[in-house]
């Protein structure tokens, strides 16, 4: 549910995003255009990045180039992976959860210029997603401790099965 959820914020975050850009073009050659709508779609961009990255781990897609890591035992690839999630987890705590809050709470009393919001309610989004992530990698270590390492070779994939991912 909450990867659904994730998935539909970062949806409505986006069409938010082009109707402002929309908005914002075409007041521009109509009435002048408006100066919150740069600083708006400013902060919903860098938002949907942010829950976007949490939505990303929680989901495994994230990037990792695990080609080398896959010629170990499978032991020895799980210990990877419960490393690997654990910096990650590290990192969201250490900078994402306890800094963004520091960030956030000293930012409080500033205005975002232009829009009726303080800086740092906009600055919340760092811990938020921060605790996002960490449950995600805390999850993905119970997983990897719990489940099977499935090693597999270059000679046991068939290419004809593989899809190809467009960017």
């Amino acid at each position: 549910m909450l990867d659904a959820t994730l998935r539909w914020f970062c949806i409505i975050l986006f069409a938010l995003l082009v109707l402002l850009i929309a908005f914002q073009i075409t007041a521009r050659f109509t009435v002048g255009g408006n100066a919150w709508t740069e600083a708006m779609a400013r902060i919903i961009f860098i938002w949907q990045g942010i829950i976007g990255a949490a939505y990303v781990i929680g989901e495994n897609d994230d990037v990792a180039i695990d080609f080398l890591v896959r010629k170990f035992p499978a032991a020895v690839v799980k210990v990877f992976e419960v490393l690997a999630h654990s910096i990650v987890a590290f990192f969201a705590v250490w900078v994402m959860i306890y800094g963004g809050s520091l960030l956030s709470n000293s930012a409080m009393d500033q205005t975002v210029e232009l829009l009726p919001f303080q800086q740092g309610m906009l600055y919340m989004i760092l811990p938020i997603s921060g605790a996002l992530i960490t449950i995600y990698s805390i999850l993905h270590i119970i997983k990897a401790v719990t489940s099977e390492v499935k090693v597999v070779s270059e000679e046991d994939i068939d290419i004809s099965t593989l899809q190809e991912e467009g960017i």
